[in-house]
């Protein structure tokens, strides 16, 4: 009991620091950005769209942001093999395809490539990469919070899209790999819940229905973006 305690002492804490640390920032958790651009109407004759982001963390001068939307449907890796962000194909298009594509040489001076923390993996340093577990759990307030839906682009690509939960929200990759089974990836439901376990079949890495929601950290003092 006493252990349980102490970790929920240290979280509240730890957030209490980070809401401090965010005090003065021209950009605040739950904001939203523009940076970069991606197709999302499905109408390639009018050019790709300007990219949403949601501000998750803001700590010494960098912010985390999320997609708002989820903006590709993909597999976590395109044949069936262990679920290790170290070697997915979703990583590798993540930070090749998709970062070429999304971003101009512009943007690329804004976006801050840190090194990311992987369950029982080596760390990587990704410009782009997915939420982990914990983070998905932490930065958003509750189930509800995490919903999001695919865009237009993204259910012409095969988004899976949920009729039970929201306006036919997505189920969208994590980073991190199943608990249970080493060929399935953890992922954010239709209702917003962690399945840290990769569900039962459907975490399969070669699963093509999932959606993208791709997360950077940005340098707040160079972005010279409104909130909107």
């Amino acid at each position: 009991m006493k252990k349980i305690l102490a970790l929920g002492l240290a979280m509240l804490l730890g957030m209490a620091a980070v809401c401090a640390q965010a005090e003065g920032s021209p950009v605040q958790p739950g904001d939203v950005l523009t940076l970069g651009t991606y197709e999302q109407d499905n109408d390639l004759t009018n050019g790709p769209e300007p990219i949403e982001w949601r501000v998750l963390l803001v700590e010494d001068g960098v912010a985390q942001l999320i997609s708002v939307y989820a903006l590709d449907a993909r597999p976590y890796n395109e044949k069936p093999a262990r679920a290790l962000w170290t070697q997915c194909t979703l990583r590798t298009w993540l930070n090749d395809e998709f970062y070429n594509t999304a971003f101009t040489d512009e943007d690329k001076g804004v976006i801050v490539t840190r090194e990311i923390e992987n369950w029982k993996e080596d760390p990587t340093t990704d410009p782009v990469y997915l939420l982990s577990c914990d983070e998905a759990k932490l930065l958003f307030a509750n189930h509800a919070d995490r919903m999001t839906v695919p865009t237009p682009y993204a259910c012409a690509r095969g988004a899976w899209q949920s009729k039970k939960y929201g306006p036919g929200n997505a189920q969208w990759w994590l980073r991190t790999h199943s608990w249970e089974s080493k060929y399935r990836a953890a992922y954010v439901a239709g209702s917003g819940g962690v399945m840290t376990c990769g569900g039962d079949s459907d975490g399969r890495v070669e699963n093509a229905k999932w959606a993208v929601r791709p997360a950077i950290y940005v340098d707040v003092d160079a972005l010279n973006i409104t909130p909107i």
